[in-house]
């Protein structure tokens, strides 16, 4: 899988790829980032897009373990709805095949 930017979410809605370099530099980028701090994530990566700058806003915007424990330990059914039509943008291909992702096999799989 190629390099590329990226891409942060909270959930468990996202379904993609990501480099191991880019979990390198990532996790390197997240260890000097305070707004990381007590918060879990999943990222995949979009192939050719420019890496980030800074990932200060979008840590800033998610919500901490504490605060997900405290609504029973996930999102709001509305927030996840917006993560996963979001998530879901960045598909590859017309139909937006999930299953598409894993080199002929199924998400479950």
């Amino acid at each position: 899988w190629p390099t590329g930017r990226p891409i942060i979410s909270q959930g468990d809605v996202a379904v993609g790829r990501i480099n191991r370099d880019d979990v390198a530099e990532l996790l390197c980028a997240l260890v000097a980032e305070p707004a990381a701090l007590g918060k879990t994530v999943e990222a995949m990566s979009v192939p050719g897009y420019p890496k980030f700058r800074s990932l200060g806003k979008t840590f800033e915007n998610l919500a901490t373990d504490e605060e997900l424990a405290a609504q029973g330990g996930t999102l709001s059914p509305a927030e996840l709805q917006r993560q996963y039509d979001l998530l879901q943008q960045l598909l590859p291909g017309e139909t937006g095949d999930a299953a598409a992702l894993a080199m002929g096999q199924t998400y479950e799989q």
